[in-house]
């Protein structure tokens, strides 16, 4: 995903600080979820990022201090690194909870936007499925002849 291209330098490792925190919440971080926080750190052009868990309380600062759009996007994208290694481990969920009340964010309004996270990841999957796709063996004629276009009566 990547929903959040206006986020200045500090909102930005702000979120990182918080995404970095979340996929160390259940002790193990996966190549998936390392993969994911490099390739955020590189679109949100933060360079030599590195995990402060002292930083976690200022950033929360930070996210409270979005507008309430960019809070929610903060949300959906960090519920993107819950889930990016296939599995959502309690701790995860007990973060995530967490951060939806700090933020002061509708529990409902969270729920459709983790909905719509699973949905564009399947789309995702689907896309990437197809790029890798075999060619079909099926070959499609066209068997009706295509007329030739009759001149339009003059009026």
């Amino acid at each position: 995903m990547l929903f959040l291209h206006e986020f200045e330098q500090i909102e930005a490792e702000a979120f990182l600080t918080l995404a970095a925190e979340l996929i160390e919440e259940d002790g193990v971080v996966t190549a998936e979820e390392d993969a994911l926080l490099d390739e955020y750190a590189a679109a949100l052009g933060v360079t030599g990022f590195t995990f402060d868990a002292a930083a976690s309380a200022a950033a929360r600062f930070t996210m409270s201090q979005l507008n309430e759009t960019s809070k929610r996007k903060v949300y959906m994208e960090l519920y993107a690194f819950a889930v990016c290694d296939g599995c959502e481990a309690p701790e995860e969920r007990r973060s995530l909870n967490e951060l939806r009340d700090a933020l002061e964010l509708d529990p409902h309004i969270c729920k459709r936007l983790e909905e719509c996270a699973e949905d564009l990841f399947s789309v995702y999957d689907e896309i990437e499925e197809t790029l890798s796709a075999e060619p079909s063996a099926v070959i499609v004629k066209n068997e009706l002849p295509i007329p030739p276009t009759a001149a339009a009566p003059e009026a």
